[in-house]
């Protein structure tokens, strides 16, 4: 039995799960120190059981059940409480609670009713057998827990022979609609009638946007050659679904298929738009030679300091096409993608401290990194494209031109040895009058600006050229190799030889 116990008290809930893992066969799958941790991990770990307190910080046991209740969820639960809060505890039985413990508690009541709560589980999954042996085979696959006998009464259940050739198809939606879902199990309805000497068991797997197919093996060609004219050729193909296929002997051997079958995922980059993705076909692709469009970075650099905001805009959509041209190994494809993005964040920092963190907060390298279609990674880059651009129009309505006029004077002078006064002097005003419109205009003050703009330029000479470390701090006006070493660590926590080994 898979067990998430919740608890603020880390006394308590490290001794729960201590107890659990040490006096029974029992697995902690997670802990959770509130309810809204618990609704996550129980989202993302689907357990059997859910062990809670009561009276948590941000949201209290009883609410957490109330709205798992709600959705739908089928787990079962166990409320930890004191005896001033046994009155409180007994409320959650209209949402499905199984049982309570009261505080402090003793090892051999926990033992006790868990052994209870597991046969009482064992009971309702036999029975689901005979109603719903998909959504047993669907459970497996989600609690990564293959039991040799669990899987052989799946097959007893689905009426497959356990030794038998399978094949297993798996679809990775992406943001799939309702009515696409729909589509899909309308389509795999007709296939069985289609053939009907053949069995189809199909579901979705809601928190990894998964649509699963197990088949028998058999008339695989003319099922696969039905399903591609019917399913791929269509709406859903246009959404960027990838569909991946693995055949394999033995039932047994289902949780090692679904593994490699959604490994297979990330060659939908390259793949995805011509049919199954199979281990076969991913040994035939050969990738040609990867090489990042640096060109279209300094366009990209170039509409953005000159503020032209449809040009940062097509710029964005030449580098999009280049990379869906691409026939180069996946990881090459995202990495593209991080890096352009990376770019872009590093123009905002310069530019606008508001659209710097306006996209900071968009976590697009996480989004990028979790990524698993090249519509994903277009859709991020699309949205941070949008937001630059959009931020153009922002300083287009900067108010002050003498800041505008700075500003072309730092673009123009950065690898000089340039100061506020210097700055100041050209445009015929006082330093300490630039210093406070620059403070009020960027955000920031006009030597952090000045720093953070020549360090930029630094790390795209060090990752793009070869030129020596001396050579690329007298570049973007530091004279002393030493003081351009240490100010490139203080914004970047690296030295400039470190950051130029990890590109």
């Amino acid at each position: 039995m898979r067990i998430l116990v919740v608890e603020d008290e880390v006394k308590i809930r490290r001794g729960m799960a201590n107890l659990i893992e040490n006096h029974t066969e029992h697995t902690v799958v997670g802990e959770a120190k509130n309810g809204r941790e618990g609704l996550e991990l129980t989202e993302l770990y689907e357990p059997d059981l859910v062990i809670t307190d009561i009276r948590m910080p941000e949201m209290n046991g009883l609410e957490m059940i109330r709205r798992l209740y709600e959705q739908g969820s089928d787990r079962h639960f166990v409320i930890l409480s004191g005896y001033s809060e046994f009155e409180y505890a007994k409320q959650a039985i209209r949402y499905g609670v199984d049982d309570y413990l009261i505080k402090p508690l003793a090892p051999e009541d926990v033992i006790c009713l868990l052994d209870s709560i597991q046969k009482k589980i064992l009971r309702e999954r036999s029975a689901r057998l005979q109603n719903s042996p998909e959504r047993e085979l669907r459970d497996l696959l989600i609690q990564n827990e293959y039991d040799s006998c669990k899987i052989r009464e799946i097959g007893e259940a689905l009426c497959l022979p356990v030794s038998g050739t399978f094949r297993l198809l798996c679809a990775y939606t992406g943001c799939a609609s309702q009515e696409e879902r729909k589509q899909c199990v309308q389509r795999f309805g007709k296939l069985r009638g289609k053939f009907p000497e053949q069995r189809f068991y199909y579901f979705y797997i809601e928190n990894t946007r998964e649509f699963i197919c197990l088949t028998e093996n058999t008339n695989w060609e003319s099922v696969k050659g039905e399903l591609e004219r019917k399913l791929l050729q269509n709406v859903l193909y246009s959404h960027g679904w990838v569909w991946t296929e693995n055949a394999f002997e033995g039932l047994e051997n289902i949780g090692i298929t679904y593994q490699k079958v959604r490994e297979q995922y990330s060659y939908g980059m390259i793949l995805g738009d011509t049919g199954f993705i199979s281990k076969e076909r991913i040994r035939e692709y050969r990738p040609g030679t990867y090489v990042y469009p640096a060109n279209l970075e300094h366009q990209l650099q170039t509409a953005f300091y000159g503020e032209k905001k449809e040009e940062v805009y097509e710029a964005g959509q030449r580098f999009i096409h280049y990379m869906g041209e691409l026939r180069v190994k996946p990881d090459q494809i995202r990495e593209g993608y991080m890096r352009m993005a990376h770019f872009m964040l590093s123009l905002s920092q310069e530019g606008n401290r508001r659209l710097y963190e306006q996209l900071l907060n968009l976590n697009l390298m996480k989004s990028m990194g979790t990524a698993v279609t090249r519509k994903e990674l277009e859709d991020i880059l699309n949205r941070e494209i949008c937001i630059l651009a959009s931020g153009l129009s922002q300083r287009e309505n900067i108010s002050n031109y003498t800041i505008k006029r700075a500003l072309d004077y730092i673009r123009n002078h950065y690898q000089e040895s340039i100061s506020l006064e210097k700055v100041a002097a050209s445009l015929d005003i006082t330093p300490e009058y630039l210093s406070t419109l620059f403070n009020r205009e960027m955000e920031q003050n006009f030597s952090v600006f000045l720093k953070r703009f020549r360090i930029s330029h630094a790390k795209r000479l060090l990752k793009d050229t070869d030129k020596k470390i001396y050579e690329i701090a007298k570049e973007v006006g530091y004279t002393d190799a030493k003081y351009f070493n240490r100010v490139f660590k203080d914004v970047e926590g690296v030295s400039p030889g470190d950051y130029r080994a990890l590109q």
